[in-house]
């Protein structure tokens, strides 16, 4: 028993010494439990560091072999022991390699949740939502970017690389302060020039593209590319000049000669246009390209000389034979067609259209008033759903589909979509004017009348307006005096429209004038294609004079002709107004 207490004995100090982590103490009774605990603590986050760096040493080692599943659970284990937003950065990386973004994007965003301002923390994260085409978020981490650090050049250029596609003009914004920040940057001038070009404004394309010769004088690919801005820009003299300079001393460039053609084309001469196309086909004469740009050149002189027709079609003709699913060939023979009255076969042209190029909206507002004037107002509507879904901000399409609801008698809807219409296109006269008419036949007149106005501000001679305001005031019996002189103008314009007629004629009965409204009125019957609404005019006219029997005879033809006018029954059973 002797020998067991006095190995416990020893025993017992070795162990405090281990648990306080130090060398014995000579005065351990001064030592607190407070301190104690402290240098515990401290040792066992040294050991943890210690233990995830070797963890992070071995995922590190791991990854320089390729074994990347491997080399995030060691990963894993580091962040046991160290939850450090650089492990979860590196962890980040090898499930972005692995192809598993979901996962790379969580640690990604831990790593930067735990330091926010670590700028390669959020471009690795930009860069996984970017593969897993998560553009919106990719562009919240680059604007975080710039606004941590606003010189960063590399995160304002990622930011307008994913503007360009959906918010162009910020991305020009952002380039524009760039290049006057650092200077002329060859690829910074390049997307600008391709913006500024998709947006339409070619001269500030073209200036972008001179910037870029001054950087490389002598390509021949961006003077070709200047050229081609300047002539979209209408600088034509600058286009040739360019473009002959080359020929200069490449004379059977092949792509400058159809440029050069091209730009005479734009300026309308056809002559030139089509000597140096004809003089590229002797070159290229297996080329369809160059094939379908003389047939265009002979289209272009149609107008002047009809007997260029004979000469374009053949071409067209081949040239769809040797490429079917080009839709310029079908586009091309659609308007001849047309020219030529063979509406079934522009038709069927017109349809390939849009099934080749769905974003020609031209093709589409062929198709939809081919069927609008066929009567077809349910295939109109089927159609232009699928040109809705092609070209959202084509205001023809609302307006078709407005016309196509009017005739299907559901006024409502119609309404809807000439109103979309008119957003698209504030001034359109075709749209103002049905909206209006749609907007009186629901009795809604103070909507009517406004926009009325308006079309008349853009046109105040435009004859339909003009006929279908003064109507409807003259239905209303306000504003008669100025009714008339609206009606007038209309009539003076189109003075054999029927409905012009009858429309001066009610103005005047409303008048009390029934002389001049049964002479007016008698000239639109007398055109043979009244309707029902004039012939009852007439009726009421005969009635106000004090003729009964011709009356009764002109309500009589009217209700031949619109049975369901409870109106007109009950005029007739009354025998009076």
């Amino acid at each position: 028993m002797k020998a067991k207490r006095i190995i416990v004995g020893i025993c017992l100090p070795v162990l405090a010494m281990v648990a306080a982590g130090c060398a014995p103490s000579k005065e351990p009774a001064k030592q607190g439990t407070g301190e104690i605990r402290h240098k515990i603590v401290d040792k066992l986050q040294e050991a943890r560091r210690d233990r995830a760096l070797n963890h992070f040493i071995q995922g590190a080692v791991f990854d320089a072999k390729g074994e990347h599943a491997n080399a995030i659970l060691e990963y894993q284990d580091a962040l046991r022991d160290d939850p450090n937003p650089a492990i979860y950065y590196a962890i980040s990386k090898d499930y972005s390699i692995l192809g598993k973004h979901s996962l790379a994007a969580q640690a990604a965003r831990e790593a930067t949740r735990l330091d926010s301002t670590n700028i390669v923390y959020r471009e690795n994260l930009a860069g996984i939502y970017l593969n897993a085409f998560q553009h919106d978020l990719a562009i919240k981490e680059y604007e975080a970017i710039v606004r941590i650090d606003s010189n960063s050049t590399a995160g304002w250029y990622s930011l307008a690389r994913l503007y360009q596609a959906s918010k162009p003009l910020k991305a020009l914004e952002i380039y524009e302060r760039i290049l006057d920040r650092q200077g002329d940057d060859w690829e910074i001038l390049f997307q600008t020039a391709e913006i500024y070009g998709a947006l339409g404004k070619h001269e500030q394309a073209a200036e972008k593209y001179r910037r870029m010769l001054q950087l490389d004088p002598g390509n021949r690919t961006l003077q070709r590319q200047l050229a081609e801005s300047y002539g979209r820009a209408g600088n034509f003299q600058e286009a040739v000049k360019i473009l002959e300079g080359i020929l200069e001393v490449d004379e059977d460039n092949p792509e400058v000669l159809a440029a050069l053609a091209d730009v005479y084309l734009d300026q309308l001469d056809f002559d030139r246009a089509l000597k140096l196309y004809q003089k590229l086909l002797v070159k290229e004469k297996d080329n369809p390209e160059v094939k379908l740009r003389v047939g265009i050149a002979y289209f272009g002189q149609i107008q002047r000389d009809s007997t260029f027709i004979a000469k374009a079609k053949p071409i067209f003709e081949e040239t769809n034979r040797q490429n079917p699913n080009d839709w310029r060939p079908y586009w091309y023979l659609g308007i001849i067609a047309a020219t030529e009255r063979q509406d079934s076969v522009a038709f069927r042209h017109m349809e390939r259209v849009t099934q080749l190029e769905e974003r020609n909206g031209d093709a589409w507002w062929y198709v939809g008033s081919a069927y609008f004037e066929k009567g077809q107002y349910q295939k109109l509507l089927e159609t232009m759903e699928r040109a809705k879904k092609a070209l959202p901000l084509d205001s023809r399409v609302y307006f078709l589909m407005g016309l196509a609801f009017t005739r299907l008698d559901q006024p409502n809807q119609a309404v809807a979509m000439l109103k979309r219409s008119l957003e698209l296109k504030p001034d359109d006269l075709n749209a103002l004017s049905t909206l209006a008419l749609t907007l009186d036949g629901l009795k809604r007149f103070e909507e009517s009348d406004e926009l009325y106005e308006k079309a008349l501000k853009v046109d105040p001679k435009y004859h339909l307006v003009l006929n279908n305001f003064s109507y409807s005031l003259s239905e209303r019996g306000v504003q008669l005096e100025r009714a008339l002189k609206m009606a007038l103008e209309a009539i003076s314009q189109e003075p054999e429209n029927a409905s012009y007629l009858d429309t001066v004629g009610w103005v005047y009965f409303k008048l009390g004038n029934y002389m001049e409204a049964e002479r007016f009125i008698a000239r639109a019957i007398a055109k043979g294609s009244a309707s029902a609404a004039v012939h009852e005019h007439m009726g009421d006219i005969y009635f106000k004079i004090g003729d009964k029997e011709k009356a009764e005879k002109f309500w009589r033809r009217a209700l031949e002709m619109d049975s369901s006018n409870q109106t007109l029954r009950d005029k007739l059973a009354r025998g009076s107004l």
